[in-house]
């Protein structure tokens, strides 16, 4: 019967209003410190009111100095007092509780929180191999901080074992473009019905579905893949092919994606496969398309027939006895033109490659990887033929580190093709533990064909035995070893790359001190050392404890500061592009926001499709000192 509308004021406040100035992440021996305002609300304190302050570190972190007490703050009134704070040898997620009071009366409670993280990326470091007697020992060597570390040990009868630490590494790796994250869901996939891999298929699906809808970001108009984003399409290139293939293998194992860009996908493909290519690389390319439109159903008939003759012409020498060959004995096989499938398909020599042909998109590990793959899909009976000496070219690289995200999924592909043909009678294998005294602690492992187990970082070796023996291809064995160095040589490392950082002051001049509030230019210089330009670098530049980097000086994004792509993260900058035999130089700006004395972190550069060429410049340290 009646509508109106009533209104009243409501103050809601605490007693004090405290205001802590927490640096975002520091460096075991920062010392810092942190500047807190604390505003007294508490009515009829008067002019002057007497208020404690205290703070409670948590373990990571030591309060070196408080300020006096009490403070004298009047009602109404506000002031600032400092914590001088060190970062104890400890990493992880760390807080500081600050408490304000007045005796018998009022308080109030602030919780800042920060990340104690160490000078270094987070590595993940894989060793394995293959044994044919009663056991083997692998020595445990690093040393890690505790926290975040993660150590484990594989021992298994099928060649499957050693995906273990392939997929492992493909999950923690820390970049992101499309061949990367194709390559980690690529694991994911494959390993998705492998119960000793304990993926459940909602953990897998969920993977995939992010990975899908990466893809459809980066997909332009004509159906390509971009390596960052949505690009111009590259006419013969090998992303869109390889992503497509992964779509196409994640559709046949029941992980169907989106259908508009799996359909678009493959119409790029065939327009790619209708050009005539310029070189053998391309040609590979096309071959490598060719396959994957074969086994999506297309009749490739001609395009094969157009792409031979090409080969044929100008590449006749080389292509039956490539990777290129490989491909379209796949092909061959499933178009039922069963004699030109074997006579190309045994033409190929595992183990055997020409340096000049090496690039980012094609290495050893993975077109043996790749052939392995095909020849278990279509000619298993070239499996019966295969000895433990040929598996080296998969157990070789793969125990020695020599792989990248690229590699290892084509490695985890070849490893299933190969453990599914392989008859299971496994031998009885366990894993045993040495300390530094050599006394053995027997691990309990989980799994059937593929054990697997923790192992303690007391550890100082490990040994696996099978019993009986085993024979033909043997055993697998392989330990990884996750986590942040403790221990970091002060000497810089030049392996095919040098990089080198200096912290720049307003004059342009290199410093070691900096003023609150004011900025630094950070000036990164890197070069090959080699004849020839890197292709594919990550550049990672870890942030001082205490800094930020200025907005305006560095945005991320596809084609910024002279590189491919550019990443801001909370406490790094990475950098992706080509570094030249001429020094390239990178340039931004960072803040101090903290007074202290803070470590800086060396910088790195790797070649992400190369990983025996790396770069570490050298640490330092920083003073931040009041501003003018």
């Amino acid at each position: 019967d009646e509508a109106g509308s009533a209104e009243k004021d409501a103050i809601v406040r605490g007693p004090f209003v405290i205001t802590p100035s927490v640096p975002t992440m520091v460096a075991p021996g920062d010392r810092f410190e942190v500047g807190v305002t604390v505003a007294n609300n508490v009515t009829g304190s008067g002019e002057h009111a007497e208020v404690a302050l205290t703070a409670e570190p948590s373990a990571q972190l030591e309060i070196v100095r408080g300020p006096a007490q009490p403070l004298h703050i009047a009602e109404g009134r506000e002031t600032t007092a400092t914590f001088t704070i060190l970062a104890k040898d400890q990493v992880g997620a760390a807080s500081l509780t600050f408490h304000a009071f007045v005796s018998g009366g009022e308080q109030s409670t602030r919780r800042a929180t920060l990340s104690v993280r160490p000078p270094v990326p987070f590595m993940t470091a894989v060793r394995g191999g293959n044994f044919t007697g009663k056991n083997f020992e692998l020595p445990v060597e690093r040393e890690m901080y505790s926290e975040y570390r993660q150590l484990e040990a594989t021992v298994s009868a099928l060649p499957l074992g050693l995906a273990r630490g392939l997929d492992f590494y493909l999950k923690n790796y820390p970049n992101g473009c499309s061949e990367q994250i194709t390559s980690a869901s690529f694991s994911r996939l494959l390993l998705a019905d492998e119960a000793d891999f304990g993926l459940s298929r909602e953990e897998v699906n969920a993977q995939l579905e992010k990975t899908f809808a990466t893809h459809r970001r980066r997909q332009n108009d004509q159906g390509a893949f971009g390596y960052w984003s949505a690009e111009a399409s590259q006419g013969t290139d090998f992303i869109s092919v390889y992503v497509t293939h992964f779509l196409v293998e994640a559709k046949a194992a029941g992980f169907p994606p989106p259908n508009d860009i799996l359909q678009s996908a493959l119409r790029h493909l065939q327009t790619m496969v209708a050009r005539q290519p310029e070189n053998l690389t391309e040609a590979r390319t096309i071959a490598y398309a060719i396959y994957v439109l074969t086994r999506s159903e297309v009749i490739t008939t001609n395009y094969i027939l157009n792409l031979t003759d090409y080969l044929d012409k100008n590449q006749a020498k080389k292509w039956e006895s490539d990777l290129t060959g490989v491909y379209l004995a796949g092909a061959w096989s499933l178009l039922r033109k069963d004699d030109e499938a074997q006579r190309l398909i045994g033409a190929y020599r595992l183990g055997k490659h020409e340096p000049e042909e090496s690039c980012d998109f094609y290495q050893p590990l993975g077109a043996d990887a790749q052939y392995i793959a095909i020849v278990a899909r279509h000619f298993p009976d070239l499996l019966r033929q295969m000895s433990a000496e040929d598996l080296q070219v998969l157990t070789g690289p793969i125990g020695r580190g020599e792989f990248n995200t690229l590699s290892a999924a084509y490695a985890i592909l070849a490893l299933k093709s190969l453990s599914q043909q392989i008859a299971a009678n496994p031998p009885e294998l366990r894993i045993v533990e040495l300390n530094r005294e050599k006394r053995e602690t027997p691990l309990e492992a989980i799994g059937k064909l593929v054990r697997r187990v923790g192992f303690s970082p007391d550890a100082a070796a490990l040994r696996f035995t099978a019993e009986p023996p085993p024979k033909g291809l043997g055993a697998f064995y392989q330990i990884v070893e996750a986590g942040f160095d403790r221990h970091v040589s002060a000497e810089p490392i030049a392996r095919g790359l040098e990089i080198y950082r200096e912290l720049l002051d307003s004059a342009g001049h290199p410093t070691t001190t900096a003023r609150l509030g004011e900025p630094l230019t950070v000036r990164l210089q890197v070069r090959s050392l080699g004849r020839d330009e890197v292709t594919n670098t990550a550049i990672t530049d870890l942030l001082p404890g205490g800094f930020e980097v200025v907005d305006s000086s560095l945005s991320p994004g596809v084609n910024r500061a002279g590189c491919d792509y550019v990443e801001v993260r909370e406490d790094r900058a990475v950098f992706f592009g080509s570094v030249g035999t001429s020094v390239k130089t990178i340039t931004y700006q960072i803040k101090p926001c903290n007074r202290g004395e803070f470590v800086v972190p060396p910088p790195f550069a790797e070649s992400m499709y190369e990983r025996g060429i790396n770069a570490r410049g050298t640490a330092g340290k920083i003073m931040v000192v009041e501003a003018k």
